[in-house]
C-alpha cells in the first residue's frame, strides 16, 4: 500500500460513521466499519446491507449532481469492509487511524475508546469525530493518550470541505501532522484549535444563529428578511475573506468601535472586543493601511491582493446570479 494511504478503521456503523468510510475511500484508504454491539448473524448482515445501500445511494446522488465521477464509485466501495464485534479486534489491529463516532454520550465513548485503544497498535492514531465534548476529557479514555485527537467533520461530510482538529497539550505532534496530511490527501481542510468548547465553527455558529432568532422576535427583522441578508452579503462575504481577514481589510478601528458601540446599544459585554485587540490599536497595528495587524502585510502586494479579492467577489456573485445589473432600457 502507497504509504500516503491509511487503512482505516471507523468504529461505529451510524450515519457518521459510514461518512468517514465515504470520505476515506473516495480517496483511495481500504476502511473496515467496525460496529461493537454484539449482534446476532442475521441482524449483522441487515445492518451491512443498509450501511452499504446508504452509502451507494449517496455517491448516486453526487454523481446525478456531477459531483463525483460514476466510474469511481465502484472503486471507492470495494475499499469499504463490515466488521462485527467477533471482527472488530482484527480490524483495528490493522488500522493505521482508528477513527470513533459512536452516540454522543460519556459512556458510549468511554467504551467504545477504551476498547478501540486496547486493540489498536501503539502507532495507531485514534481520532473521535465528536462534535461536542473536549478532546481533553475523552484522552482519559484511551490508553497511550499522547496519539488521541478530535478530528470533527461538518455535515454533509463528504461534501464541506472543513475538519477542525482539536488538540490536546500532551497530543504528539507527528500523530497531529500525520492525521493532517490524511485529511488533506482526501480533498479536506483541516484546521487547528486548541481543547475549547464549541470548537470554530459550532462556537461563531451558536453565536449568530441565537442573534438572528433574538432578533426575529425583537421585531428588529423578519425572519425572511433576516435569512435574505446572511445569503445576499454576510454569507458571501465570509466565502471570500474569513472574519480576522476582514477586520484588518477593513481596518481594526472600525471593529473596534463597531464592537465598543455595540456592547453598549446593546447593553452586552459579549459583543466588546477583546483586550488584544485594544493592544493593537494602542500599537498602532491597525491592519492592511498599517501594514500590520492580525496579519503581517509588510510582504503582501496589497493591490494585487485586493483585485484578487474582487475577483472572487465577481466569480461568486456572478455564480449566485447578483452582480449589478444595467438599467437598458
Amino acid at each position: 500500500m502507497s504509504e500516503t494511504k491509511a487503512r482505516i478503521a471507523a468504529v461505529g456503523a451510524g450515519r457518521m460513521g459510514r461518512g468517514m468510510a465515504q470520505v476515506f475511500a473516495y480517496a483511495g484508504h481500504p476502511v473496515t466499519i467496525v460496529d461493537f454491539k454484539p449482534r446476532p448473524a442475521e441482524a449483522l448482515d441487515r445492518l451491512v446491507a443498509e450501511a452499504k445501500a446508504e452509502i451507494a445511494a449517496s455517491f448516486a446522488a453526487l454523481a446525478d449532481l456531477g459531483a463525483v465521477d460514476r466510474a469511481d464509485i465502484a472503486r471507492a466501495m470495494a475499499l469499504i469492509d463490515f466488521a462485527g464485534v467477533e471482527a472488530a479486534p482484527r480490524a483495528i489491529a490493522a488500522a493505521d487511524l482508528v477513527y470513533e463516532n459512536v452516540p454522543e454520550t460519556r459512556d458510549a465513548k468511554s467504551d467504545a475508546l477504551g476498547r478501540a485503544s486496547r486493540m489498536a497498535r501503539p502507532d495507531a492514531v485514534i481520532a473521535s469525530g465528536t462534535s461536542t465534548m473536549l478532546v481533553t476529557e475523552l484522552q482519559q479514555m484511551v490508553e497511550r493518550p499522547e496519539r488521541f485527537l478530535n478530528a470533527h467533520f461538518l455535515n454533509p461530510a463528504f461534501l464541506i470541505p472543513l475538519v477542525e482538529v482539536s488538540v490536546s497539550p500532551t497530543t504528539a505532534e507527528p500523530v497531529v501532522q500525520r492525521l493532517m496530511a490524511w485529511l488533506e490527501g482526501a480533498g479536506k481542510a483541516p484546521v487547528r484549535c486548541a481543547a475549547s468548547p464549541g470548537y470554530i465553527v459550532p462556537r461563531l455558529q451558536a453565536l449568530l444563529v441565537s442573534e438572528a432568532a433574538r432578533m426575529v422576535h425583537e421585531g428588529v427583522a423578519t425572519a425572511e428578511d433576516i435569512d435574505k441578508a446572511i445569503r445576499a452579503g454576510f454569507g458571501p462575504r465570509y466565502t471570500v475573506m474569513g472574519p480576522i481577514e476582514f477586520i484588518d481589510y477593513g481596518g481594526l478601528d472600525i471593529a473596534y468601535y463597531g464592537c465598543h458601540y455595540m456592547a453598549k446599544a446593546l447593553n452586552s459585554p459579549r459583543h466588546a472586543p477583546p483586550p488584544e485587540l485594544d493592544q493593537l490599536m494602542k500599537e498602532g497595528k491597525r491592519g492592511m493601511r498599517e501594514r500590520q495587524g492580525y496579519y503581517d502585510w509588510r510582504n503582501v502586494d496589497v493591490d494585487a491582493y485586493q483585485r484578487g479579492k474582487l475577483a472572487e467577489f465577481v466569480k461568486l456573485f456572478g455564480f449566485l446570479g447578483r452582480l449589478p445589473k444595467p438599467d437598458r432600457g
